[in-house]
């Protein structure tokens, strides 16, 4: 990396504790071998963004936040072509060894010395962010700068469809249709199958019946919750709220024979009657992020296919200068639509 072309500091928002969120100049990161040095386009926010701004999960501090990442690339450490330089990105941000017991058993996801970024190593919300090469995707020139943020979020619904299994023709039914739960159902959609959705809040119900839903109720009872899903003939429920109150409505309200995907991350526990399980035969199936490199390539071929256009759940982009007041109006509840941090001059 030539020094004289890059400036010394970057702009970041460095997360310090809980809602200390600072906006300052930090070193650009060393590019160590195997790595590119991409500069940031694009940031999209997630819910883990918020979940670690709040101190609700604890995080090694300080750290810059932001893990749905597009930009370019700018420069290459060593082992790296130099054929890289230029190409327009979208970060896989968990980043596995390869070679550990449980990647060789294809577990990537869950790799005994698995890296992520935002996590364990800086994340997006800089100028400049460093990856390994092999987790640089290389994505068109065509895909709007929406699309190229959530590409990322698109390969954990892409991976949760496939861990489904789901049966040409089926119906599926998404509980809780937030940003995760509403990329969820205009991919499945893309890809063929009826979706109905589960969601108290009406301002998202109606973004997913505009995205083509089948129908959308607000329910917590399970009583009608299981009618809407024998109604529909849901083989497959997708819980993607995060919270107990919807993951019990989901183990209670299953329809015989149906398959439950947790895709949501609550921490606190629920109760299900194993002899309903049997009788009925109901399965739960977990879904963590995705698998390298496959569900990344398929995300690719999908948004490539012109099918499916994920940035079409973002909001207005906004400046980082605004990262602490979006984290805030996500806390809140106020927003309608996924929340996106663009960056000045996108090449």
């Amino acid at each position: 990396m030539n020094p004289d072309y890059f400036p010394a500091t970057m702009q970041a928002a460095v997360l310090y504790g809980p809602r200390d969120l600072r906006l300052e100049r930090v070193n650009l990161p060393d590019l160590a071998a195997g790595e590119v040095l991409v500069k940031v386009e694009a940031v999209a926010l997630c819910g883990s963004d918020l979940h670690f701004y709040t101190g609700e999960r604890a995080l090694k501090e300080p750290m810059v936040l932001g893990h749905e990442i597009t930009g370019r690339v700018v420069a290459t450490g060593p082992d790296v072509a130099v054929e890289r330089l230029n190409d327009r990105v979208a970060i896989e941000p968990n980043i596995s060894c390869g070679v550990c017991n449980r990647c060789l058993r294809g577990l990537g996801r869950i790799c005994q010395h698995k890296q992520s970024v935002a996590i364990t190593r800086w994340g997006g919300l800089a100028e400049y962010i460093a990856v390994p090469t092999d987790f640089a995707w290389t994505i068109p020139e065509t895909f709007s700068l929406a699309d190229a943020a959530t590409i990322e979020p698109t390969a954990v619904v892409i991976h949760a469809l496939r861990q489904a299994q789901i049966k040409p023709g089926s119906t599926l039914a998404v509980v809780g249709c937030g940003g995760v739960g509403l990329l969820l159902a205009i991919t499945a959609i893309a890809q063929g199958y009826r979706v109905v959705v589960i969601e108290p809040n009406p301002k998202r119900r109606q973004a997913a019946l505009s995205a083509g839903v089948t129908q959308a109720i607000a329910t917590r009872d399970a009583g009608e919750a299981h009618t809407f899903f024998e109604q529909f003939d849901v083989q497959y429920i997708f819980e993607c709220a995060g919270i107990a109150v919807t993951t019990q409505l989901c183990l209670d309200a299953a329809p015989s024979g149906s398959r439950i995907i947790l895709l949501g991350l609550s921490a606190e526990n629920v109760t299900f009657n194993p002899l309903r399980f049997v009788r009925n035969d109901l399965e739960v199936r977990s879904s963590l992020i995705y698998d390298h490199p496959v569900d990344f390539a398929a995300t690719l071929e999908l948004i490539a296919s012109g099918r499916l256009k994920p940035g079409s759940t973002t909001g207005q982009p906004q400046p980082l200068e605004n990262v602490e007041m979006l984290l805030q109006a996500m806390e809140e509840g106020a927003l309608d639509a996924k929340p996106i941090i663009i960056f000045p001059n996108p090449t």
